[in-house]
């Protein structure tokens, strides 16, 4: 519909309504300049609706963190949204110097979410830089990063008790494939892995993705990125095996994770997207 439309139909109508009960004599005496008149009314009007016009979309609304130091820059957490308060993304951003000064030993931060976004299930993010890998060594003994989107409290993650965590996970919830690392790790919890993931036929590890889960309960969702990888800045999406349902009614969970580097900003994300609502 053309903008103004509907004003033009009611000018149009008023304008009738004059002429046609106080100046209908003229009118009739000068009823080809009224003709005319008409006639280059049409065409302006014709000439203003004839392409279609654009639909305005509001641009999304992104809540950021606080930045946080980490290597030799640092990094920021946040949430994106619609107008109408859908989750589109969650993700962090973090400076090309964060991977000039890393440290020898591991290191980890948490980033909480800003919270804004009701939609979203995820309450913090877990950046934690591994320089000599970690078990399996021969899989994943390569420098990576685990970038860990919890859904949980830091409570939660305080009262993670290390070892066996046999507590079955309800079926529904475990993607196709995955099957648990068995040892609860303190402050995270049991890492679920793809058996199906290039790394374990045969390709050397450089992303993966691991679901988390403790005591029977969805902790994170965690895409694993080696620094080699990284550094070749990369701008990949990638699809995420899905359990067949979230254990959240009413939240959002994404579809796929997305890898980038944006040369004009000096940055990587990594970031969770492709989110559907859970019924």
């Amino acid at each position: 519909m053309c903008p103004g439309y509907v004003m033009v139909v009611w000018k149009r109508r008023d304008t009738v309504f004059l002429f046609t009960y106080i100046l209908k004599g003229y009118m009739m005496l000068h009823l080809d300049r009224f003709l005319a008149l008409a006639a280059v009314s049409l065409l302006v009007f014709t000439s203003a609706c004839s392409e279609d016009d654009p639909v305005q979309v509001a641009d999304p609304i992104e809540y950021r963190s606080e930045s946080m130091a980490f290597g030799g820059g640092t990094m920021h957490a946040w949430e994106r949204a619609d107008a109408d308060g859908n989750l589109l993304a969650v993700g962090v951003t973090f400076d090309e110097a964060v991977l000039d000064e890393l440290p020898q030993d591991m290191a980890a931060v948490h980033i909480d979410f800003p919270g804004d976004v009701a939609v979203s299930p995820f309450t913090m993010m877990g950046f934690d830089w591994n320089p000599a890998g970690h078990e399996p060594g021969p899989i994943y003994g390569l420098p990576h990063f685990d970038v860990h989107f919890y859904v949980v409290s830091e409570q939660d993650l305080a009262a993670v008790t290390p070892g066996p965590d046999m507590t079955p996970v309800p079926a529904p919830f475990v993607p196709q494939d995955y099957v648990s690392g068995v040892d609860a790790v303190p402050n995270m919890g049991t890492h679920w892995i793809d058996t199906t993931a290039s790394e374990f036929h045969g390709s050397t590890f450089d992303k993966t993705f691991i679901y988390g889960f403790y005591d029977g309960n969805l902790f994170f969702m965690e895409p694993m990125i080696t620094l080699a990888y990284l550094e070749t800045k990369p701008d990949v999406t990638i699809d995420i095996k899905q359990p067949q349902q979230f254990p959240m009614p009413g939240k959002m969970f994404p579809a796929q994770y997305r890898i980038s580097h944006d040369a004009v900003a000096g940055t990587y994300t990594v970031e969770l997207t492709g989110m559907k609502l859970q019924q």
